[in-house]
């Protein structure tokens, strides 16, 4: 009866810390998503005062890309940061770019971005763009499909 209930104890043990361990998990993963989206935030608002801060001391007689805003239609959170990022570095050399020629070539975002594969927690997803409004602050909308194959 002794090693029964120590054996019941060291169980209950067990069962505690795993149960923990796997709240912990949850918050560290939580925390994660929320500082990829702060990154995000933080580095699209550098560029954006960078980017101000030249306007101001040239002003250009022809409009030109300020900046790129990415809306992700994917499966979940930590797939949509990882598509906005991965969309933003693909088109980062589009900033400063004029928007005429830009309006001269619209399917240029697109070509570049269209079937593009990109992998997240080792789950590939095809990107597909459905929407591009070629404005300063270029807006392009992209969804992300799981692959069946992976």
């Amino acid at each position: 009866m002794n090693r029964a209930m120590i054996a019941a104890t060291l169980v209950g043990i067990l069962f505690g810390a795993s149960a923990t361990l796997a709240y912990a998990g949850r918050e560290v993963d939580k925390l994660n998503q929320q500082l990829l989206a702060c990154d995000n935030n933080n580095v699209e608002l550098q560029q954006q005062n960078v980017q101000l801060a030249a306007r101001l001391n040239q002003p250009n007689k022809s409009p030109t890309v300020l900046s790129i805003r990415v809306q992700a239609n994917t499966p979940d959170g930590l797939v949509e940061m990882a598509t906005v990022t991965f969309v933003k570095q693909q088109l980062q050399f589009l900033i400063g770019f004029p928007l005429t020629s830009l309006q001269e070539h619209p399917d240029l975002p697109s070509r570049l971005i269209d079937g593009r594969i990109l992998t997240v927690d080792q789950q590939a997803f095809t990107l597909r763009v459905t929407t591009v409004v070629i404005v300063e602050r270029l807006y392009i909308e992209v969804s992300a499909t799981a692959n069946n194959g992976s």
